[in-house]
């Protein structure tokens, strides 16, 4: 039987040995809280700077934010990140720290080819699981490989950048002291690699969709210019045939006049159509000059009345000559738009012209300004411009602002190359306004322009 004192003992021993058990769980359990803790922060600054490099498109400064991360979160020192060139099947250097002074040119050209499987970047590379190499001394490491003699790094880590199950390069750290790359180090590069290699592949992505993107503007640039030199081919040749008609009346009455000098009769005549035929000439070459010119647009405030009133004043003679009446009712509260004057004054020219060639002898003109809107959406000003001509035909309206397209006659005076109201559509386009045609039949018609008040936003 064991006596109180016995049992008391027995019982004081079976508690110590509890307390040693208690402290060794206590110890252990307080040390995988720590490491808890670490993990814990180390996710988190993963996932934080994970969020910071996968919104940096800009390769360059992707690759540079990346370092100062694995310096500052992974603890390294020094590290070359190393992708894949597909199109000759290697590694090439594209970003590096922790060299002494500049990174070196042997480094910067660095490049191996993945068919080198004793290579331990290639071999990373082409199996996708990671390798450490602790003691590059006893290692089968080739020591002419130019980073080991630039760095002389005593331990080694290769880690390989994977996103949608494909390698796209690797990260390779090292150190220069015994101790070797930390197991700590080394683990939270391989949490983090994942997040690199996809914020590296968006990057390069997005780095080919602006060279695409580059290569389709020069592209089309080009197709436009071929266009446009396509379009002025045209005209030129038709610009030819309307020059030459006007040319051989000219150089017929020249023939002429040596025997019909003395007839006054004869030489008014000729006068008179020699003029016409020039002031015919002098508007087709007008009309191409402006279709041609690439004068950078100006755009300004400026008073649209004072504009409009010097193109009335410009083509007064043609009106008076015609004896046409020139109306004008201007809503003065709306003055000051946002306009290019030089192109602004080219669509009143060209409308105004156009409306004189139409208007009958002692007709009128109008011109009306007046604010409005563009379906309610922006505020701006209509300017409308009408003549009591013959109108154009119905089938013909849609036609009008086409180039080339023309409803004057051939004989007419100011005949043109039908370039006129085509270079006034696209100035009111340039003004990022509209313009519409109104007419009917003996009545006359109407130009409808709209343009915005104010630049846009």
């Amino acid at each position: 039987f064991f006596t109180p004192g016995a049992m008391l003992r027995e019982m004081i021993l079976e508690m110590e040995k509890d307390k040693q058990l208690l402290e060794g769980k206590y110890e252990e359990v307080t040390g995988l809280n720590v490491e808890l803790n670490r993990r814990v922060r180390q996710l988190e600054a993963i996932q934080e700077t994970g969020k910071a490099i996968l919104s940096i498109l800009e390769l360059d400064q992707l690759l540079t934010v990346i370092m100062s991360i694995l310096a500052n979160v992974c603890k390294i020192n020094r590290a070359v990140i190393m992708l894949v060139n597909s199109q000759d099947n290697s590694l090439e250097f594209v970003h590096g720290i922790g060299f002494e002074g500049e990174m070196p040119q042997s480094i910067k050209k660095y490049r191996v080819s993945l068919t080198k499987v004793n290579n331990i970047l290639a071999r990373v590379a082409n199996t996708g699981k990671s390798e450490y190499i602790p003691e590059v001394t006893s290692s089968k490491l080739n020591r002419e490989n130019v980073i080991l003699v630039e760095g002389k790094p005593t331990s080694v880590y290769v880690a390989p950048l994977i996103t949608r199950s494909k390698v796209i390069g690797v990260i390779a750290t090292d150190a220069v002291d015994g101790r070797g790359v930390p197991l700590e180090t080394r683990e939270t590069l391989e949490l983090f690699t994942p997040q690199i290699a996809i914020a590296i592949e968006n990057a390069r992505l997005y780095r080919n969709l602006k060279d695409r993107m580059e290569e389709l503007k020069r592209s089309h640039a080009l197709l436009s210019r071929m266009d446009k030199f396509s379009f002025l081919g045209d005209i030129a040749a038709r610009l030819a045939h309307e020059i030459k008609n006007p040319l051989t009346a000219i150089g017929t009455f020249i023939q002429m006049l040596p025997r019909k000098f003395d007839d006054e009769e004869f030489r008014n005549q000729f006068y008179e159509l020699a003029m016409e035929e020039i002031q015919r000439i002098n508007n087709l070459i007008t009309e191409l000059l402006d279709l041609v010119k690439t004068k950078k647009p100006h755009f300004e405030f400026a008073s649209i009345h004072d504009l409009i009133d010097k193109m009335i004043l410009l083509i007064s003679p043609r009106s008076k000559g015609k004896q046409v009446e020139l109306v004008k009712d201007y809503d003065l509260a709306l003055d000051q738009i946002w306009l290019d004057p030089e192109k602004f004054k080219q669509i009143i020219l060209n409308i105004l012209s156009n409306a004189i060639d139409f208007t009958p002898q002692g007709g009128k003109i109008t011109v009306i300004t007046g604010p409005s809107s563009d379906n309610g959406t922006r505020k701006g000003i209509t300017l409308k411009i009408s003549d009591n001509g013959p109108g154009i035909p119905e089938a013909m309206q849609d036609k009008i602002f086409d180039p080339y397209f023309t409803t004057k006659h051939k004989s007419d005076l100011h005949s043109g190359t039908g370039l006129g109201l085509f270079i006034a559509h696209q100035n009111v386009l340039d003004h990022g306004g509209s313009i519409e045609v109104e007419s009917k039949h003996n009545e006359g018609t109407t130009f409808h322009i709209f343009l915005p008040t104010d630049p846009p936003s």
